[in-house]
C-alpha cells in the first residue's frame, strides 16, 4: 500500500484530532499504536479490492495500487471506523481505556464526515462508501462488497435487523429496515424504502415496501 504521507503523521493525525476534539488520555497512544499493525493490514486489504476511484492510484506502469491518503474523507472515515473496531474487539489488557478512546474515535469519524458507523457495527471485511453524509449503519448482516453513499439506512424494526447478502450497492436516500432480507447483486435504487421484505438475487429495487418493484440486475 503506497502512503501519502509518513506513517508517523497519519497517527499524529488521529491522536491530534481525538485529544483536540475531546480530551487526551494516557492511554491512547499506547492503544492506538499497539493495533495500528492490524488497522493497516485490514485497510489495505479492504481498499486493495474496491474498484472505486477514491481508494487506488494508477502508477507509472499503469497498474492499480491501493492507496492511502488521510486528507480524502473518505479514506479517513474509514480508517476511523477500523481503528475504533480493532481496538474494540481485540484489547484485551484494557477494556475500560479502550472503550474510552474507540468512543472518541467514534465521536471523530461523525465530525469529519457526517456519517454514523458505529465501532461494534460489524462490517464486512471489504466495503467502501462514497461521500456518505447523512448516511446511518445499524447492526445489520453485511455481506462483502457493501457500498452505500450519502443519506442511506441499515436499522432495526423491534430489534429485528436485515441481512444483506454480497455486492449489494445503496444509492442515495435508500433504506433497508426491520426483518428484510437483501440477496446477492443487488442495486437499491436511489430514494427506496425496503421494509419486512426479501429481494431476491441479481435485483434492482426501487420504490416503497410493500410495493416494491424489482426487475432483474443483468
Amino acid at each position: 500500500m503506497i502512503f501519502r504521507f509518513p506513517l508517523r503523521n497519519v497517527k499524529d493525525m488521529l491522536l491530534n484530532q481525538i485529544s483536540n476534539n475531546f480530551f487526551k488520555s494516557i492511554d491512547d497512544e499506547m492503544l492506538v499504536s499497539r493495533h495500528l499493525p492490524m488497522v493497516l493490514e485490514r485497510f489495505e486489504k479492504t481498499i486493495s479490492q474496491i474498484d472505486n476511484k477514491y481508494y487506488y492510484r494508477i502508477n507509472e506502469a499503469g497498474v492499480k495500487e491501493a492507496y492511502f491518503d488521510p486528507l480524502h474523507t473518505c479514506q479517513w472515515l474509514l480508517f476511523l471506523y477500523l481503528t475504533a473496531n480493532t481496538i474494540y474487539k481485540y484489547e484485551k489488557e484494557k477494556p475500560e481505556a479502550a472503550r474510552v478512546v474507540c468512543d472518541k474515535i467514534y465521536g471523530q469519524s461523525k465530525t469529519v464526515s457526517g456519517c454514523d458507523l458505529y465501532y461494534e457495527v460489524d462490517m464486512p471485511e471489504i466495503f467502501c462508501f462514497d461521500h456518505p453524509t447523512g448516511s446511518f449503519m445499524g447492526r445489520a448482516k453485511y455481506g462483502d462488497y457493501f457500498s452505500f453513499t450519502q443519506g442511506c439506512s441499515v436499522g432495526n424494526i423491534n430489534e429485528i435487523y436485515p441481512v444483506i447478502g454480497t455486492n449489494v450497492t445503496m444509492l442515495s436516500g435508500s433504506k433497508i429496515l426491520g426483518n428484510s432480507h437483501i440477496g446477492n447483486n443487488c442495486l437499491i435504487t436511489a430514494g427506496t424504502i425496503i421494509k419486512d421484505q426479501d429481494v431476491p438475487d441479481n435485483s434492482i429495487v426501487s420504490g416503497k415496501s410493500p410495493e416494491l418493484i424489482i426487475t432483474p440486475n443483468k
